[in-house]
């Protein structure tokens, strides 16, 4: 089992550890759970406390000594729902907090095919978004991620407007990609394809590992917004 996994799902690597060997031991004593997972006996005493707030393991005196039991694995899922059902309760309360407070601009960096994807869920949460610029590379480096960009697009009925160059018109991320099209001459391609959406903007740069920066600024958006519009009316369709 990869404890990576578990510690994905709220335990640490020790609590991962113990809660595994106990599964596999059925019950144990602390000393021998320690022998095993080669923890120290402090540390695992501590993982044990931990999973005993969790409800992920109980105990019962044998011989005046405890002997540790795991709960099924089902309470793992049982404590996120509970932890849904407490975060819905308070993100309201938390994003009246945060609209009380007027945001500044701000900037932030994104790396990898994983920055990239956070920056197209971003996207997915407007009603409707423009781009230009680079052609083909979107599809080509972030592969499925792109499809389903365009199925989510359709399902969510996100409507957008997007300029490439000339010689993209009949290539497969256009064929693939729900939005509509106008196209400039060649002349001006660039390596970077331009997002705007909502406040904010995203300057995506496709290297081998991608970088974008994200800008999130009202009067910059609308400016850019405005560039754009310009750029729409001189492209053809």
């Amino acid at each position: 089992m990869d404890i990576k996994r578990l510690q994905k799902l709220g335990l640490s690597r020790n609590e991962a550890k113990v809660y595994l060997a106990l599964l596999e031991s059925g019950e144990s004593l602390a000393g021998r759970l320690s022998k095993k997972t080669q923890i120290n006996r402090t540390t695992t005493y501590d993982a044990l406390e931990r999973l005993l707030e969790k409800g992920l393991i109980s105990y019962s005196l044998q011989a005046g000594r405890k002997v540790f039991k795991p709960a099924a694995p089902q309470k793992i899922m049982e404590n996120i729902q509970e932890q849904e059902k407490e975060a819905q309760e308070i993100i309201p309360q938390l994003n009246q907090l945060y609209a009380a407070k007027e945001q500044p601009q701000e900037s932030r960096i994104h790396t990898g095919r994983k920055g990239i994807r956070s920056i197209l869920q971003d996207i997915l949460k407007c009603r409707e978004y423009v781009a230009f610029g680079s052609s083909g590379k979107f599809l080509e480096i972030m592969k499925h991620d792109f499809i389903a960009f365009q199925k989510r697009k359709r399902e969510l009925k996100i409507k957008s407007k997007v300029i490439l160059n000339e010689s993209s018109r009949k290539s497969e991320s256009v064929q693939a990609a729900f939005t509509s099209f106008r196209f400039i001459p060649d002349t001006y391609t660039a390596p970077t394809t331009t997002f705007i959406y909502g406040d904010s903007i995203a300057i995506i740069v496709w290297a081998q590992i991608p970088i974008a920066t994200v800008i999130k600024s009202k009067d910059a958006a609308k400016s850019y917004h405005s560039y754009f519009e310009l750029l729409w009316k001189r492209a053809k369709k």
